[in-house]
């Protein structure tokens, strides 16, 4: 049985916010060649798995991206993670998603990962609803630009931080440089009041993440951008908006 969400996309339906299994959300007010992303936007935990995690639910916070997704509002098709990467990273391929050691703390008591299989289990879910939504623009428009967009946390650095990164590692850099340069000054004539706007590339991050890459193997007529942004939106610690 096909899911009525995949069916939606399939027939070119708008729609606004849906969950799609509590994996992620999903909106697409208008089907035009771009498609945002926020991996790491959620922080649902199974509630069976707290007493194997050795990390606090304000330690997986932390490392997470709270509310990149609203960040995104005004764009026409966002979908957005809804778990914590402490369960499954989708950032991460299948072999690495579920780390024992993440940002140099271990995460699971014991032998590791409790639920694996059915982590495993969403973390592909999720795959293939991204790959619905770029094989119907890329076969509707040819191309298709993917915004990748995280957040970071400037207080693990001991160092001036960009406002905003775009990691380009994983591109064809020569063939795409007009693009790139475009998206910096873009940037860069973002005014936030009280707050300087700094654009890099390359600086914090790369852009060697796993969802990326897959983008750019799988598509290869879609442009992935990963974009950071520096929590200046919220507190590091609580994720409570600033």
């Amino acid at each position: 049985m096909i899911d009525p969400l995949f069916r939606a996309i399939r027939q070119l339906q708008t729609f606004g916010e849906r969950d799609f299994l509590g994996i992620a959300r999903v909106r697409v007010r208008r089907y035009l060649p771009m498609l945002c992303v926020t991996l790491h936007d959620g922080h649902d935990f199974p509630r069976k798995l707290e007493t194997s995690c050795l990390l606090s639910d304000a330690d997986r916070l932390f490392e997470e991206d709270p509310h990149t997704a609203d960040l995104l509002r005004p764009l026409p098709i966002l979908l957005a993670g809804r778990e914590s990467r402490y369960y499954y990273d989708l950032n991460r391929s299948v072999a690495e998603a579920f780390p024992r050691i993440a940002f140099g703390r271990q995460v699971w008591a014991g032998d590791g990962h409790p639920d694996i299989r059915n982590a495993l289990r969403r973390h592909r879910a999720f795959y293939r609803l991204a790959g619905t939504l770029l094989t119907i623009l890329t076969r509707r428009f040819g191309h298709c630009l993917v915004i990748d967009l995280h957040s970071y946390n400037a207080s693990k650095h001991d160092r001036p931080t960009p406002l905003f990164n775009l990691g380009t590692a994983a591109l064809d850099i020569p063939s795409h440089r007009p693009l790139l340069d475009r998206v910096l000054e873009g940037l860069a004539r973002i005014h936030l009041p009280g707050i300087e706007t700094t654009v890099a590339e390359n600086d914090v991050f790369q852009g060697r993440g796993h969802f990326v890459n897959w983008v750019s193997r799988c598509f290869p007529c879609a442009l992935p951008l990963c974009l950071e942004v520096k929590k200046v939106y919220c507190d590091e610690h609580t994720g409570e908006p600033n």
